[in-house]
């Protein structure tokens, strides 16, 4: 056993099983902390997606709040919220940060003056959520002429 430990052989398995260690342990320390650090970060979830607000006369302006909740462990924070066009507005208020377990809403306006048919508008919710940092939401319409 002496002469294996002190051959050639001998402590290049022992450095190979050493080295070996080391990757199993750094690699368990690794997918350990991406857990951990899932498990303490804000998760935002909202009641719906997408808004259709069916047949409506052309003029006036349409609302609707997309309801969400931090369903997360950490503080949720909204950094901003954008829309795909100039006709479509969004708010989130003066509270931009939530806790665990509150609840908030993205105001959406949407001007029906000027346009015709169908019609889609996005409106983009950046957050410090890790898994869903810009989540999209959506507000659909058949916009008719007035009788």
């Amino acid at each position: 056993m002496k002469q294996f430990i002190f051959s050639k052989l001998g402590k290049f398995s022992f450095f190979a099983l050493g080295l070996g260690i080391i990757v199993v342990i750094l690699t368990f320390a690794v997918t350990n902390s991406k857990i951990t650090a899932s498990l303490r970060a804000p998760k935002i979830v909202f009641k719906e997606d997408v808004h259709d607000f069916g047949k409506v006369e052309r003029g006036p302006e349409l609302q609707y709040n997309f309801k969400f909740t931090n369903k997360g462990n950490a503080p949720l924070k909204i950094e901003r919220v954008q829309t795909s066009c100039g006709c479509t507005g969004a708010t989130v208020g003066d509270k931009t940060e939530y806790k665990k377990g509150e609840s908030g809403e993205i105001r959406v306006n949407f001007q029906t003056q000027g346009r015709s048919g169908q019609q889609e508008k996005s409106i983009f919710v950046f957050s410090n959520d890790p898994e869903t940092p810009q989540k999209e939401l959506k507000v659909r319409c058949f916009i008719i002429d007035p009788q």
